[in-house]
């Protein structure tokens, strides 16, 4: 099943503004709540860019660090 590119936007943007409401209460490099932030907007970025793909056949010009190099 594929995903509405305008739905998945709209929930990358507000992944966006959980993660910039996380980061500016953040209590430090090693607060949880940063990493999963992190990790919901980074999930956020892929299915918009799966919808994208999906839909149009357009990727974006963005890639997500990988921590596990």
């Amino acid at each position: 099943m594929s995903t509405d590119p305008s739905y998945a936007l709209r929930t990358l943007i507000a992944h966006l503004e959980q993660h910039l409401a996380v980061v500016s209460q953040s209590r430090g490099a090693a607060d949880a709540a940063v990493d999963a932030a992190f990790g919901s907007l980074a999930d956020a970025f892929e299915d918009y860019e799966d919808a994208l793909y999906e839909q149009y056949s357009e990727l974006l010009p963005f890639t997500i660090p990988n921590n596990d190099q």
